[in-house]
């Protein structure tokens, strides 16, 4: 009698790799990296928007072993890597705080201090600029004849802002991303 239940895709994966021809080491390497690598980058989001909390961590990722429990690690640590950006604080503390409880090498706090400055000084650069943009267009806004107290500029839809935005954020992004080299997974 047939079996009628359903199959995983899991099982299926699994039977159509044991009836392929024989898979070098590499492609079936390459394999698991493409079925793991997003277990990890998943794991990775999920701290990010604090569904998992630290404490949880180690947990979560200890469901994977050997070779597929490197993969999901690589792939969770280089997902907070990739996370510490310049124009969003908060989520990067959060992305060092995870790689510190995973994989804190021993330069850690320094490399930690180092982003910390540069996060600090993008976030005062930015504060400065959006002064000086914000007067910028009360003024142009005056020569149209729109003036008072109520009157706030739209940085958002400014152009001259937005490309000055992304001119800092470039500048500050190369500096973070030099000292991201020195962070796990690399």
């Amino acid at each position: 009698m047939e079996d009628k239940r359903i199959k995983s895709a899991l099982e299926i994966a699994m039977e159509r790799a044991a009836s392929m021809p024989g898979l070098t080491q590499e492609e079936l390497a390459e394999q698991k990296e493409r079925e793991y690598r997003p277990r990890g980058v998943a794991i990775g989001r999920r701290y990010l928007e604090g569904t998992l909390k630290k404490r949880d961590l180690q947990t979560e990722l200890s469901k994977y072993q050997g070779q597929e429990g490197e993969i999901v690690k690589r792939a969770f640590l280089l997902t907070l890597n990739q996370s510490i950006r310049p124009e969003n604080n908060s989520v990067s503390l959060e992305a060092l705080e995870g790689i510190r409880a995973i994989e804190p090498t021993d330069n850690f706090d320094e490399i930690k201090r180092q982003i910390e400055d540069v996060l600090d000084e993008f976030g005062q650069q930015v504060e400065h600029q959006v002064g000086r943009y914000e007067a910028f267009e009360k003024e142009r806004f005056q020569t149209l004849g729109i003036s008072g107290s109520a009157v706030k500029p739209n940085l958002e839809e400014s152009q001259a802002w937005q490309a000055e935005l992304k001119r800092i954020q470039s500048e500050y992004d190369s500096r973070i991303s030099k000292l991201r080299e020195h962070l796990p997974p690399n």
